[in-house]
């Protein structure tokens, strides 16, 4: 019994200390019970947020993917009658209007700027453009090489914005008038044929940016290509089929064409016009003399001396045989003779092969100048009052050039001529 009293205390206490124990536990066990449970449903409504913006961007991006199809869709159905024209308008000038209107449709783009080479190997020339302000003039020159389009142009590529980025050597030309347009390119395409520069289109302020940009750019720019080469070729071919083949002249059937529109050109602005035409003196000696290969050759040398001798602007032809024409657009009769005066110097002072031989001492021509419209009005009395004027050359002794006069100035007597001139 007093055994019992002693030890009484010390159990109670031991007793209490477990229990408290054992409920602290049961406490802690309990919070970390609910805090896995709260924890649990944050990560479960986590995850649901998750999946909802997940399905969010997978509709934006079925969406996307499904306006891009109906794009490129409707672009394929466009591009047979894209292509048509493009091989039917065998113009060049013809060809940018094409491809912005192409651009348009797959890019929408604010801004566009489409260039074309020029004769010069180093600049390329603007052509066209859309959204630009009006202090980039049509036909302003870029050099090649010059900021992101004279990149382009230089290496023949297509770069996107993030590509002029990231190419530390693409410089900037502050003193281009097309620098501020330059540095908006976001697309930038080389229009190339034969590893030969034809072109470079460049787009900025895009509304739509397809998956494929780069290579939908390429493609309309190879079209664009395209376009332009076969252009070339029908021009080329119209040259051929224009031309005299001995001396690369006009031929006569495509002068008189020629002749009649420039005279429509001169009825209608009231401005002046005059016929040249001339033959070279005893040709027909000189190939008997020489042979007709020396006769060919002493062609070529005066179709090369009337090329050399007139103005861009001027229509040069063969008309047959050893006779050639020519008209002086913007010129009035005063002028004709001494522009025709300057070829008969240029034949005249050229040391043809044998000319010595010539009766004259040298390869000499005679011709006569009609003018627009005292002379004539049509192709026909034109070209006929000249004629006149050569064979008053031919029999006044040769190597001159006279003028045709209107008969009311001449009126009782022979025809008024001018008397050969140095110049």
């Amino acid at each position: 019994m007093n055994s019992l009293n002693e030890v009484s205390p010390l159990f109670f206490v031991a007793v209490a200390a477990v229990a408290a124990i054992v409920f602290g536990l049961a406490v802690i066990l309990r919070m970390r019970s609910r805090a896995t449970t709260t924890s649990g449903s944050d990560d479960a409504a986590r995850a649901g947020d998750a999946m909802g913006e997940e399905n969010q961007e997978l509709r934006r991006t079925i969406w996307q993917l499904q306006a891009e199809n109906r794009n490129l869709s409707s672009f394929f159905l466009l591009l047979p009658d894209f292509t048509k024209q493009l091989n039917s308008h065998l113009e060049k000038r013809t060809v940018p209007a094409l491809l912005i209107q192409i651009i348009d449709y797959l890019f929408e783009p604010s801004e566009v700027m489409i260039f074309f080479g020029s004769r010069d190997p180093e600049k390329i020339v603007l052509v066209a453009k859309k959204g630009v302000g009006p202090e980039v003039e049509d036909d302003s020159t870029l050099a090649v090489g010059e900021g992101r389009i004279g990149w382009v142009a230089r290496h023949q590529v297509t770069m996107a914005a993030a590509d002029f980025a990231s190419e530390p050597q693409v410089q900037r030309n502050e003193r281009s008038r097309l620098d501020r347009y330059q540095q908006r390119v976001e697309l930038c395409a080389a229009m190339v044929h034969d590893d030969r520069l034809l072109g470079v289109i460049a787009l900025g302020g895009m509304k739509r940016h397809p998956k494929n940009e780069k290579k939908m750019l390429k493609m309309v720019a190879d079209f664009g290509s395209i376009g332009l080469n076969n252009a070339n070729l029908f021009k080329q071919i119209q040259a051929l089929a224009n031309s005299d083949g001995l001396t690369r002249l006009m031929n006569k059937r495509h002068f008189l064409v020629r002749l009649g529109e420039e005279l429509f050109k001169a009825e209608k602005a009231n401005a002046p016009l005059s016929v040249f035409i001339f033959d070279i003196d005893h040709f027909k000696k000189y190939n008997d003399a020489n042979g007709h290969l020396a006769g060919d050759e002493a062609l070529k040398i005066t179709g090369r001396l009337l090329r050399e001798s007139t103005r861009e602007d001027d229509i040069c032809a063969r008309y047959g045989g050893e006779e050639f024409i020519v008209v002086f657009t913007g010129t009035a009769k005063e002028g004709a003779f001494k522009a025709a005066e300057k070829i008969r110097l240029a034949i005249e002072n050229f040391p043809f092969p044998n000319g010595k031989s010539q009766p004259l001492g040298r390869v000499t021509i005679s011709g006569g100048c009609a003018s627009f419209p005292e002379d004539g009005r049509t192709s026909t009395e034109m070209i006929s009052a000249a004629d006149q004027a050569l064979y008053q050359a031919k029999n006044a002794g040769r190597n001159r050039i006279l003028v045709h006069e209107t008969k009311y100035l001449s009126e009782g007597e022979d025809n008024f001529y001018y008397q050969r001139q140095e110049i």
